[in-house]
């Protein structure tokens, strides 16, 4: 089944809802919260690659059967600009994730959730119609 760019925009905003109430009700789950700002990123560039009838990629990075979406960020002349954005919010969730990385209060609000609204302040007008 193919999503509709409405879908990825509505699993972002889905995704950041959880963000948000972890951030405000759970700050001893920020390694979740950061994720979650992650996938909502992920959802965001899903939308503008369907809008431009762009294979979205099952992986987030390249390998030998096609670039993933990370690569298609950093190549993609329309995405590029969101590309450091992206790839500090996967590599904070990456982090997060595999390394036990804990996320403080202040880094989360002063600058993760920064990155997403760059991304999410880029992205939709170039997916609205």
């Amino acid at each position: 089944m193919l999503h509709t760019v409405n879908d990825y925009l509505n699993q972002a905003e889905h995704n950041r809802g959880l963000a948000d109430f972890l951030r405000d009700f759970k700050v001893d789950c920020l390694d979740w919260a950061v994720t979650c700002l992650f996938y909502s990123a992920v959802h965001y560039v899903n939308a503008y690659l369907r809008k431009n009838n762009i294979t979205i990629p099952r992986r987030h990075k390249g390998d030998q059967r096609g670039p993933g979406r990370t690569n298609i960020v950093q190549q993609d002349p329309a995405l590029s600009f969101i590309y450091a954005s992206y790839r500090h919010l996967n590599d904070e969730s990456s982090d997060a994730r595999y390394e036990l990385k804990k996320i403080n209060a202040a880094d989360y609000d002063k600058f993760l959730v920064t990155q997403l609204d760059k991304i999410e302040a880029y992205i939709i007008p170039k997916v609205s119609s």
